[in-house]
């Protein structure tokens, strides 16, 4: 089977892991399978290598732009690809082979009013045109797999659940090893986490507004992953006024998973307040950190950390600040807590999740 991959958005965030180890597992156990990788200029090399089963293919069209649909459309039909996988909700709209399409959440459609006027409708139409193209749709959870269904109109008969997974780079770390890093990058010895975007749905005024209900003595630093917010910036704003901004600091830009799991490593707990998500990888990265997540119970985050979680609603912040100094205080609790996510993350594998990606391929070739 010669499959093409849409992997334009391989720096992207969480699409961009769920690319890359997901090609990476298929190009390390090809089955007899090719792989055509559709990639942006700077990213030509990624997979592509003496004895690989890859060949990349550079396209030049912008994610989300009108052209990106006849630029790959054109592309895959020269590549004579037998089926074409989009790791997100846009298929090229000209494409004349077998089509598999990954949702990974609805959250511009769900929270249009967090985004620029217009993106909730665009995605919607982008992802009702993905969806109705492609034979087989996969999606992170069961969360999405209803959304898909109410939202989309997808036939449930054509939805597949494909739970994302865990790289083996995260465990926990050294207390030395993860000592260095945090002082390389000039942070506290202890702190709370927050690994991820600053968008609107990830809900940060929350933690914020929890912060500045800690009791003084028990005020944890917090940490966000990325550089620093400008001071304009809402929620900057939002700390000044409560008084929390000297609390905040910023890990900077980390450049591989090595780093990412030394900055798991060394938080005393991790937190995701959003209010929706599609799977929810970072708690579950953190888990096999060994590191305690306190998380919301909205989206797919129930689904995908379990019990092995404290779970609260993502709308208020007294009971975020109740439970925080909670589990600071209770030493048990978190070793609990740890063993719990310790065994839950490695319930996800990216070898599992290619072992069913794979599976859907060969049903999508199957349908007629």
């Amino acid at each position: 089977m010669r499959i093409g991959v849409d992997a334009r958005k391989l720096r992207d965030g969480g699409i961009g892991t769920y690319i890359r180890n997901l090609l990476t597992v298929f190009v390390m156990r090809p089955g007899g399978n090719e792989y055509v990788v559709f990639l942006l200029e700077d990213d030509l090399g990624s997979f592509a290598h003496p004895g690989s089963t890859a060949e990349e293919i550079r396209v030049q069209a912008r994610k989300y732009s009108v052209a990106e649909h006849w630029h790959l459309a054109r592309a895959a039909r020269r590549a004579q690809v037998d089926l074409y996988h989009s790791p997100h909700y846009t298929l090229p709209l000209p494409l004349q082979c077998p089509a598999v399409v990954t949702v990974h959440d609805l959250i511009h459609v769900r929270f249009s009013r967090f985004f620029p006027a217009g993106a909730g409708i665009y995605a919607r139409t982008i992802a009702g045109a993905a969806v109705r193209k492609a034979r087989i749709v996969l999606v992170d959870s069961t969360h999405v797999r209803d959304d898909v269904q109410e939202m989309l109109g997808v036939s449930p008969d054509r939805v597949r659940v494909v739970p994302l997974g865990i790289a083996k780079e995260f465990s926990r770390r050294s207390t030395a090893d993860t000592e260095r890093f945090l002082k390389e990058r000039s942070l506290p010895s202890a702190y709370i986490l927050y690994v991820g975007a600053r968008k609107k749905h990830k809900n940060l005024a929350l933690l914020i507004d929890a912060l500045e209900r800690l009791p003084r003595p028990e005020r944890l630093p917090l940490v966000l992953s990325g550089p620093p917010w400008r001071l304009g910036h809402p929620l900057a704003q939002r700390a000044q006024r409560a008084g929390v901004l000297s609390c905040i600091h910023f890990a900077g830009v980390l450049r591989n998973e090595e780093e990412l799991a030394l900055l798991y490593s060394g938080a005393a707990l991790y937190v995701q307040p959003s209010l929706d998500e599609g799977f929810g990888l970072p708690p579950l990265e953190a888990m096999a950190c060994g590191t305690p997540v306190l998380a919301s119970s909205a989206g797919a985050l129930k689904e995908t950390l379990g019990d092995a979680a404290v779970l609260l609603p993502p709308s208020e912040p007294e009971v975020w600040s109740e439970a925080i100094v909670d589990l600071l205080r209770d030493s048990l609790r978190r070793e609990g807590l740890i063993r719990k996510g310790i065994a839950r993350s490695r319930a996800f594998t990216w070898d599992r999740t290619a072992e069913l990606t794979m599976a859907a391929y060969r049903e999508a070739l199957q349908v007629v």
